[in-house]
């Protein structure tokens, strides 16, 4: 398994992290939180010669999902979040963005996850554990 942790700029200069998990054998990759800076999540994904397979979201707000649209466009892969914030993620008063500074956009979910749902990258597999508190459908992956 490849881990690449990207640092993410934000519009209020803070910054998020956006993680890159590739299977070395098969090179099917997932990328998590794609915030912005579409630019350096292309390089790094071109740099492994990654398949994407996912976007996957740990939650809606903006400093999150800048990039996933574009990702999607170009480099394809299917865009998932926890089903209790697919109502937050096109929707600018529970994402947040016009608060973070970044354009609202339409997001389109091909998939939705529930507590304990598993992903599968190649040979590796992810269990998704529901963690709400930050926002209510926030998940985490556990290996």
């Amino acid at each position: 398994m490849i881990l690449k942790r990207i640092k993410i700029d934000t519009p209020l200069g803070d910054q998020t992290n956006c993680y890159i998990i590739v299977d070395e054998d098969t090179k099917d990759t997932m990328v998590i939180d794609p915030a912005g800076e579409y630019e350096k999540i292309e390089a790094m994904l071109k740099t492994l010669d990654a398949k994407l397979k996912y976007i996957v979201l740990t939650h809606c707000h903006g400093d999150h999902i800048g990039a996933v649209n574009k990702l999607k466009q170009d480099m394809g892969g299917k865009v998932l979040i926890h089903f209790l914030e697919e109502e937050g993620l096109n929707n600018p008063d529970i994402n947040m963005t016009q608060y973070i500074g970044v354009e609202n956009q339409y997001i389109e979910v091909d998939s939705r996850l529930n507590d304990n749902d598993l992903i599968h990258i190649g040979n590796i597999e992810f269990q998704i554990i529901h963690t709400p508190g930050h926002t209510k459908g926030r998940n985490m992956f556990i290996l």
